[in-house]
């Protein structure tokens, strides 16, 4: 079958309209109506008069029966109306194509990047894990291809109605169940599993499921009781997995290098179930511009190929990005020959990094000569005050005080950007004492907003500066390091970019205190230090100076139609 999206979309538009005031269920109305039309127009049958007719009549399964009776009981007055207007192709092509009435369905693009990767074969058992309206077979398997069999699970029933209508179309070795993906007791491993589960999820099943997992795989680890929904489905997947069998599943970026999902990646890791990683563009999805993850499942893998292709796709109008047939085949390239996008880690490589799986941490690494680890100079770190609003509202003082809070947005090249008058404090509460930012220390954003910004506190007696919420706190050992050239390496390229390296590889990121004190920084001879120092403290009174006069000039430019002639 060929699809003929403007055919399909114009079908799609009329029967959603002839239903949309008749029932809750659009989606299973519309697709469950072209399906009974199809087959009404393929089998030339005449006994339409009612729906049981066409039920006792038209050669379907019990299965299939119950989901045409749900969702199109009462409306069959409507369904008759439309016999002999469409083109049976067409009904057809759209029961299996259109996605008009689906709030959340895998990519065509991603399925085809994941088609290539599994590489199902006839003698194959596939497993899809949280089915969905089948998008994945739909258009992986409906080029004729014939397979062992396949079995979708999926909780919603909306979108498990649809998966069954599509499959009947492309076979009979299809098998969707409805049920909970985490708790089903699957009745076999298989040879293929795909999984586009869905992101950042809560709840018993979940917490069930870690303890679970902790029983049978001995993790005894803290972190296993925060580690995201991402892994728990991973693991899922790799205890239904053949031992030579290949899997494939979407996961967050998060989910690849932040601190609470460590110890699964670790066990993953190291018991050699992650074959590659593939770190996709942003906006593929419709639903979300967030970042995603392909990670290649299968057993006994000695090191791990991870592939940077956040850059690889093409514009599809304004909002999303796609994956053409040249950019899965660059990607394929990146998995089978390597190049600049690829770097193939082994376990022991990535211990010291967390078992971080984006490519980027590897790849564009930034090469400091004779650097030194960053904690080398530091004599304290913290947190900045997690305080609550309101609190400070309570203090709030509309004079100049001896006390001001900062956050994150008060950090502006290098210097403290506060309105006149603003954020002032009549007292320091004690429970914000430790708060205070001693003199000289370098206050430094843990969220990149959209870069990492930090600046050297520089205040007197009568001066008390309160760091607040995503805010560190770095009071630097003044005999080992000048804060003035810390503070000129984190405004630099180079300090950009070691920043970015240390926080992962995120949409938004993130950088622990941890990999705060892990970043290699260059330290020349204090000397040389004291002298890069003033040369940028002179640069930030010029910046003061400039930003002073823009400030009077479009103060002046307000006024100009107030002053007259």
């Amino acid at each position: 079958m060929k699809y003929s999206d403007e055919t399909v979309k114009r079908i799609s538009f009329e029967l959603g309209n002839a239903y949309r005031s008749k029932t809750t269920n659009l989606c299973g109305a519309v697709i469950s109506t072209a399906y009974v039309l199809a087959k009404i127009q393929r089998a030339d049958l005449s006994c339409t008069d009612t729906l049981k007719a066409f039920l006792t009549n038209a050669n379907v399964t019990k299965e299939i029966s119950e989901i045409i009776s749900r969702n199109l009981n009462e409306l069959w007055d409507t369904v008759v109306s439309f016999i002999g207007k469409y083109d049976t192709d067409s009904l057809e092509e759209m029961v299996l194509y259109d996605n008009a009435y689906f709030e959340w369905s895998t990519p065509l693009s991603l399925v085809n990047l994941a088609n290539r990767l599994l590489n199902i074969s006839e003698a194959d058992s596939v497993l899809d894990i949280c089915s969905g309206s089948a998008t994945f077979p739909i258009y992986s398997l409906s080029d004729g291809r014939k397979i062992k069999d396949y079995t979708g699970i999926e909780i919603n029933y909306n979108s498990n109605d649809i998966a069954v209508l599509r499959t009947s179309l492309l076979g009979n070795n299809f098998n969707f169940v409805l049920h909970n993906a985490l708790t089903y007791d699957y009745p076999q491993n298989y040879d293929k599993i795909f999984s586009n589960y869905p992101f950042a999820i809560k709840g018993r099943d979940i917490d069930d499921c870690r303890l679970e997992i902790q029983n049978q795989f001995n993790l005894n680890n803290p972190y296993i009781s925060r580690c995201s929904s991402d892994w728990i489905f991973n693991a899922v997947i790799i205890r239904k997995l053949n031992q030579t069998g290949k899997a494939v599943a979407i996961m967050t970026n998060g989910a690849a290098f932040n601190k609470p999902d460590m110890i699964m990646r670790q066990w993953f890791a190291e018991n050699g179930y992650i074959e590659a990683v593939i770190n996709l563009p942003s906006a593929l999805f419709s639903e979300t511009a967030i970042s995603t993850t392909m990670i290649v499942f299968s057993h006994n893998n000695k090191s791990i190929k991870l592939v940077n292709a956040e850059n690889i796709y093409t514009k599809e109008g304004k909002r999303l990005n796609v994956l053409s047939d040249e950019d899965i085949l660059r990607i394929m390239d990146c998995i089978n020959k390597g190049g600049d996008n690829t770097i193939e880690l082994t376990v022991e490589e990535m211990r010291d990094h967390d078992y971080n799986l984006i490519a980027s941490h590897y790849i564009d690494k930034p090469t400091i000569e004779n650097g030194v680890p960053f904690e080398c100079v530091i004599k304290s770190i913290s947190r900045g005050a997690q305080v609550k609003p309101e609190v400070l509202e309570s203090y709030r003082s509309i004079l100049p005080t001896s006390y001001r809070y900062i956050t994150l947005s008060n950090l502006s090249n290098g210097c403290i950007d506060i309105e006149e008058g603003k954020q002032y404090i009549t007292e320091l509460p004690k429970s914000l004492e430790k708060f205070v930012a001693p003199n000289n220390s370098i206050v430094l954003a843990k969220m990149a907003a959209p870069t990492f910004r930090s600046i050297v506190v520089d205040t007197t007696e009568e001066q008390n500066i309160i760091a607040t919420g995503n805010l560190y706190i770095i009071e630097i050992d003044k005999t080992k390091a000048n804060p003035y050239y810390i503070q000129a390496f984190f405004d630099s390229e180079l300090g950009e970019a070691a920043l970015n390296h240390a926080s992962g590889g995120s949409t938004i990121k993130s950088i622990s205190m941890e990999a705060v004190k892990s970043i290699l920084i260059p330290l020349p001879p204090i000397e040389e230090q004291n002298r890069v120092a003033l040369r940028y403290q002179a640069t930030l009174d010029e910046y003061v100076i400039l930003k002073r006069k823009l400030q009077r000039v479009l103060e002046k430019k307000r006024q100009l139609l107030s002053e007259g002639e």
